[in-house]
């Protein structure tokens, strides 16, 4: 597995709006080879391949959670969590979903319902221009919906069990992207090369997972779920997990390392402190905009119900490896198959935006928050 780069193939799947393709879907109902994406809101609709034609017409970020779709894995990581605590699968989570908008319907005026209504079958585009006329509110409400979920902090996730789903979901994908390119032959679709590709990353992950390692199925986890970072296409990521040793004290505690282009190495500690609270220690270089991460955090903070305290100190390194061609991460944890689902969530969260942010650097970007 040492020559198997899974953040390079995941890398080339970053982008899959799901309204998008399911409003398409609709246009093309009649087609055998359309696709139902499994999401929140389409919920008991058989999740079926896309013909070749219609995948090379997606951008990147859908094709991200494209794989996860085939992979009938959700497409938020505090959703993967709730669903492993819950011990339900993503058909009842989907349907629990349906009844919470079913009330809230309910609970709205009748303009409100309709909105929210059309938001569900809109294109991102669509749904934002109609957001500019004043109902940010509703989709708020049905963001909050979708993201506000009561993940347990007692309840540990087991690594070996993520790694048993990813590798059963993963042989379910692999069928079905095989019945998907036969079908695309028999029409005479000769470019397969994106279908081609899913099923390279899908089998990648399923390899992985069946090593049953809980540093390789941590790094699994943070790879499936970071590609809808808006990464550019080409530039790639690496992580790399390590693990020490085996005690009381160190299952509480992370630690991250992440290597950016702009601001060198960015390296927090992670502990937890209490049920949802985290501590959370980084080091980095003055010049890092500390201001705009607090911010990102507290925002997924009010998502996923964790709290934290997030303290800052002034790294000694003074010069940045001009030579660094792509983002990195490295995450230390002891050598376990459980973790508390918050520290997943704040690892998770600090890699995102810590690289998010050093992107937006290259690109003259001071802030992408509002």
């Amino acid at each position: 597995m040492a020559d198997l780069n899974l953040g390079h193939l995941i890398s080339k799947f970053v982008n899959y709006q799901s309204l998008n393709i399911q409003k398409q879907q609709v246009a093309n109902k009649s087609t055998q080879s359309s696709f139902a994406p499994t999401t929140q809101n389409s919920v008991n609709i058989k999740s079926t391949p896309l013909s070749a034609q219609q995948t090379s017409n997606m951008t990147n970020i859908d094709q991200s959670a494209y794989v996860k779709d085939m992979m009938n894995l959700p497409k938020n990581l505090n959703e993967l969590l709730y669903i492993l605590q819950k011990n339900i699968t993503l058909a009842q989570f989907n349907q629990r979903f349906a009844n919470q908008i079913a009330m809230q319907r309910n609970s709205l005026s009748q303009t409100q319902a309709q909105i929210l209504a059309q938001l569900q079958g809109l294109s991102l585009t669509e749904a934002q221009n109609l957001l500019l006329t004043g109902n940010k509110a509703v989709l708020n409400q049905l963001q909050n919906s979708i993201r506000n979920l009561s993940i347990s902090s007692n309840g540990l996730i087991n690594l070996s069990e993520i790694a048993s789903m990813i590798q059963a979901n993963g042989k379910d994908a692999m069928t079905k992207l095989i019945t998907a390119m036969a079908n695309s032959a028999k029409l005479g679709i000769n470019d397969l090369s994106q279908l081609k590709d899913t099923a390279k990353l899908i089998n990648a992950s399923i390899a992985a997972a069946s090593q049953n390692d809980s540093a390789q199925t941590m790094k699994l986890l943070m790879l499936l779920y970071l590609p809808w970072l808006p990464l550019q296409e080409g530039v790639g990521f690496d992580l790399e997990i390590e693990t020490g040793e085996n005690n009381k004290e160190s299952d509480s505690i992370l630690i991250i390392t992440i290597t950016t282009l702009n601001y060198g190495n960015v390296k927090a500690t992670l502990i937890l402190e209490n049920s949802n609270s985290i501590q959370v220690n980084i080091e980095c270089v003055k010049e890092f905009p500390k201001d705009e991460l607090l911010m990102r955090i507290e925002n997924d903070e009010k998502h996923y119900s964790m709290e934290s305290v997030v303290s800052f100190e002034s790294s000694s390194q003074t010069t940045i490896n001009e030579k660094q061609e792509k983002p990195q991460a490295k995450i230390n944890m002891s050598n376990t198959n459980q973790i508390n689902p918050y520290l997943l969530l704040m690892s998770h969260t600090l890699i995102r935006h810590v690289i998010e942010i050093d992107k937006n650097t290259s690109k003259g970007v001071i802030s992408h928050m509002d």
